[in-house]
């Protein structure tokens, strides 16, 4: 039997060393697995902050439509919109609704995780581990540079 890269720890001792074993993970920055049913059922115990680095950049593919007075933000393969009449507006509508988005899927995972939207765990994962400004970046998007006439085209 191959030896586990990643710690690992029985349940029965990981509830009764609790602490030892968040002081490891938090502390000693060790993620741990906690296994049981002779590892038929497994968990990762891991800082939130170092998941967020070993998730890594993550940039989100948002589409930017321009209308005469609306701004739509698209996130095509999550199926999230997010509208306003200026750039701003249609962030902000647009982080509202990746964070409700966020929260459902990680309030029924498994409900989302049987379908192809499983395929957004990871990106939602590191979306809702953010603050609000990387939130903001992972967005990727700025405001258009304004176009500037040619000289002597006035």
């Amino acid at each position: 039997m191959a030896t586990p890269t990643v710690p690992t720890i029985d349940f029965s001792p990981a509830k009764s060393q609790l602490s030892d074993v968040m002081t490891q993970v938090f502390h000693g920055h060790q993620p741990r697995i906690v296994s049981r049913h002779h590892g038929k059922e497994q968990m990762l115990l891991v800082r939130p902050d170092d998941l967020v680095a070993m998730l890594g950049e993550h940039r989100l593919d948002v589409q930017v439509v321009y209308d005469t007075d609306e701004v739509t933000l698209r996130v095509p393969d999550m199926g999230v919109l997010g509208f306003g009449e200026t750039l701003d507006e249609a962030i902000d509508d647009l982080l509202v609704e990746l964070r409700a988005y966020a929260t459902r899927f990680f309030r029924e995972p498994a409900r989302f995780m049987a379908t192809s939207r499983g395929t957004h765990a990871a990106a939602l994962l590191r979306f809702a581990l953010a603050d609000e400004a990387e939130q903001r970046r992972m967005l990727g998007v700025e405001e258009p540079e304004p176009e500037v006439a040619p000289v002597g085209a006035r």
